[in-house]
């Protein structure tokens, strides 16, 4: 079972436990290239429940200007899709020093752009490799997703979190839940994060 779908259902059952799960986002490479690895270890130390981490885009346009700096230091001091596959590769893995690998899930957050020009199954591949659980890709409509992707993040067990905005129908969110194998993104405004 998907680590997050194992999560969700944990803490739904959970009597000690309000419905709510920490999950943090931040951008990998920043602030130094090889940051990545330690800070989601003391995160899931700290407590957090679910990882998002980005993956940096040269241009983020549904980003805000946080995001965006950190993207933009973390690309200047190097980092690719590449790097960071190489930067997760033992994550999940326990090391001989008795400190245990990583068991929280863990999600790629980035545009569209990078995953293709690496391989979409490539991508998911190497992903399914390494222990990542899910993807959020702003950028990828759903109909595309649908007709090409799908296929391909389900064989890797990947789930694809799909957004809503608070102006999204009724309609369209029973669609993505519909299709929807883990949980909603709900944007809390429809301006950049």
């Amino acid at each position: 079972m998907n680590r997050i779908s194992k999560k969700l259902q944990e803490n739904n059952k959970s009597s000690d436990k309000s419905d709510k799960l920490l999950s943090i986002y931040f951008t990998a490479g920043y602030p130094n290239l090889n940051d990545t690895g330690s800070i989601i270890k003391k995160l899931e130390e700290s407590g957090v429940e679910m990882i998002e981490i980005g993956l940096p885009f040269s241009d983020p346009l549904a980003d805000g200007p946080t995001i965006q700096e950190s993207s933009t230091k973390a690309l200047q001091n190097g980092m690719t899709t590449k790097i960071l596959f190489s930067q997760l590769e033992n994550i999940r893995k326990s090391h001989p020093s008795g400190r245990k690998g990583v068991n929280i899930p863990l999600l790629i957050m980035g545009y569209f752009n990078p995953i293709l020009q690496y391989g979409v199954e490539d991508f998911c591949k190497k992903c399914a490799e390494i222990g990542i659980d899910g993807l959020i890709i702003p950028d990828l409509p759903v109909d595309v997703y649908q007709k090409e992707y799908q296929t391909i993040f389900e064989k890797y067990n990947l789930i694809n979190v799909f957004l809503i905005t608070p102006q999204t129908s009724k309609e369209r969110i029973l669609f993505l839940d519909s299709i929807s194998k883990g949980f909603i993104y709900m944007v809390s405004s429809a301006s950049t994060t």
